[in-house]
């Protein structure tokens, strides 16, 4: 089976458990069995109200907005720096207790010191989907790049090839995979810190809008919005999948 016909077998198999979990949850709503469990059907009603109304897609541009502010320099920064530390020993000493040690922490507790470098505002919640997805994209770079074979590099440099030839014709294509399995990751991670930074700062955009209906209890409402997030990510990580099958031809 090629590789196009198992990714849309797979494709098709996710799409059917997507499809049966959510009968499932439909008949479970249905028997009132707790107002946290509502039907389906009730929630997709509320989510289309909530759309057509304007709330939805207000909210969303304003997370969107600071999504693309906080990401895309993750993005660019957190590639460059990943190929430095793959390439580069010495930058690799310097950088990498600080990443994996970042990395690691739990970000929201970061929270504080970003609202006193940034401020309570929407600055801040793109600063949180920085922190959130830039670490992800370094690491992945960086494992990308130590991979390469040193066969080719040695090849290349006995052709005369210099450093810039290098990361071009030898580097970064053996690392794309990598690159793009970070750029993925962090893109998801950065809806998460988009969420968390207008859930505990800001208080804006789809954040603010769970902690609403949250304090409320308009469950139907709240499921609506969970939902839009989780679209929302998929979205994202869908348009890098497609992005990294683009990109093939290139490597």
């Amino acid at each position: 089976m090629t590789g196009a016909g198992a990714d849309r077998q797979f494709g098709v198999a996710g799409l059917g458990a997507v499809a049966g979990l959510l009968a499932a949850w439909e008949i479970v709503g249905r028997l009132d069995v707790s107002l946290f469990v509502p039907p389906v059907s009730g929630i997709a009603r509320v989510w289309w109200g909530l759309l057509a109304d304007g709330t939805l897609p207000g909210a969303a541009a304003s997370s969107l907005l600071s999504l693309v502010k906080g990401f895309v320099p993750a993005a660019v920064l957190g590639v460059a720096v990943g190929l430095a530390m793959g390439r580069f020993a010495t930058v690799r000493l310097l950088l990498d207790g600080w990443v994996n040690a970042l990395m690691s922490a739990p970000l929201s507790a970061l929270v504080p010191v970003l609202i006193a470098l940034f401020g309570v505002r929407d600055t801040v919640v793109a600063a949180t989907v920085f922190m959130f997805s830039f670490f992800v994209v370094v690491v992945n770079t960086t494992t990308g790049v130590r991979a390469t074979e040193r066969s080719l590099v040695d090849m290349a440099r006995l052709f005369g090839a210099g450093e810039l030839a290098l990361f071009g014709r030898i580097y970064l294509p053996s690392a794309l995979p990598a690159v793009m399995l970070g750029l993925r990751l962090g893109a998801v991670q950065a809806v998460k810190g988009m969420v968390v930074g207008e859930m505990l700062i800001s208080l804006v955009g789809l954040g603010e809008r769970l902690i609403y209906y949250g304090n409320t209890f308009l469950i139907l409402e709240l499921y609506a919005v969970i939902g839009s997030v989780l679209l929302l990510a998929l979205l994202i990580s869908q348009a890098a999948q497609t992005l990294d099958r683009a990109l093939v031809r290139w490597r």
